[in-house]
């Protein structure tokens, strides 16, 4: 009798984690969504169990494309959130997927790429606009996210550019 039990249970639980919906309720089902990671400010409309929630997630966010070009402290960010720097550091990952740093670096190097592409400036007056303290800072990151060197990716850039306007 209680062998039967278990292996009943056994096959309501793989039937809740498969997603099969033999009398599961619905929350049970999103649960397993709910874990996916929003990668983008509006896509953040779901609660991420142990995440931030939208209105931090949406505030902090702004506050991040607002100062690019300042230093951005971990504290600032988790007072915007109101929370401690440890807690506001593991929800922004479960949030984000990547962690408060990487995600602030990821945006000065698109930040980056958009202002050489776009704009005439030297690369370490491009590095100052994106918060890097150098144009040797911007050089290193640049090559460890994207696999080249800035001035290289520029060049191309440059020529498509000019091919489009004339």
């Amino acid at each position: 009798m209680i062998g039967a039990a278990n292996i009943s249970s056994t096959t309501n639980t793989d039937a809740v984690n498969s997603g099969v919906a033999t009398g599961v309720h619905p929350s049970a089902a999103d649960a397993s969504i709910a874990k996916i990671p929003a990668f983008f400010p509006d896509a953040s409309t779901e609660v991420v169990r142990g995440g931030l929630a939208p209105w931090q997630y949406k505030k902090v966010l702004k506050f991040i494309e607002d100062h690019l070009s300042e230093a951005i402290r971990i504290e600032e960010l988790a007072d915007l959130a109101r929370l401690s720097s440890s807690h506001f550091s593991r929800a922004f990952r479960a949030t984000s997927g990547q962690s408060p740093y990487d995600y602030v670096l990821g945006r000065r190097m698109a930040f980056a790429k958009h202002l050489m592409a776009k704009t005439d400036a030297s690369l370490s007056e491009i590095a100052l606009d994106c918060g890097m303290s150098d144009q040797a800072h911007l050089c290193k990151v640049f090559r460890r996210t994207f696999g080249t060197t800035p001035n290289a990716w520029r060049k191309p850039q440059r020529t498509q550019a000019k091919r489009t306007l004339h």
